[in-house]
């Protein structure tokens, strides 16, 4: 399948996370370019010098600046508040959801428990069509 998304940027700590995340999407779609980095800071120094991603995948829970404090900065960015951001995470807490849309996500995803969700979650990514947990 070819993706809806070409250029994703995946921001997770948890590498097993990523790794999963990533050989998913590259199963299910075959034309994809990934970065992938580790904490919200990192991403703000990647974004100053690469094209504005497709998506960005944003995990919560993060050292060093966490994923709420990465979406604000992202999203008062004129040049890249287009950019589509889907928040990534455990996280099942009405506050954290509201939080992340308040600040503009355009998603809010809670990781999958096993593969068959992931592998599900990574054809709606292909296709352009998030199913969001809703507001």
């Amino acid at each position: 399948m070819l993706s809806k998304f070409k250029h994703i940027l995946i921001v997770d700590d948890d590498p097993e996370d990523i790794e999963m995340l990533k050989e998913s999407l590259t199963k299910t779609c075959s034309d994809l370019n990934f970065i992938l980095v580790n904490n919200g800071s990192n991403l703000l120094d990647i974004l100053q010098t690469t094209t504005p991603p497709d998506l960005i995948i944003l995990d919560i829970n993060m050292p060093v600046m966490d994923g709420k404090e990465c979406l604000k900065v992202i999203k008062s960015n004129p040049l890249m508040k287009a950019v589509p951001i889907m928040m990534y995470s455990t996280s099942t807490n009405k506050k954290d959801i509201e939080a992340c849309y308040l600040l503009e996500a355009d998603y809010y995803v809670i990781k999958p428990r096993c593969m068959e969700e992931l592998n599900q979650l990574s054809k709606q990514i292909c296709a352009g069509k998030i199913t969001s947990f809703i507001k």
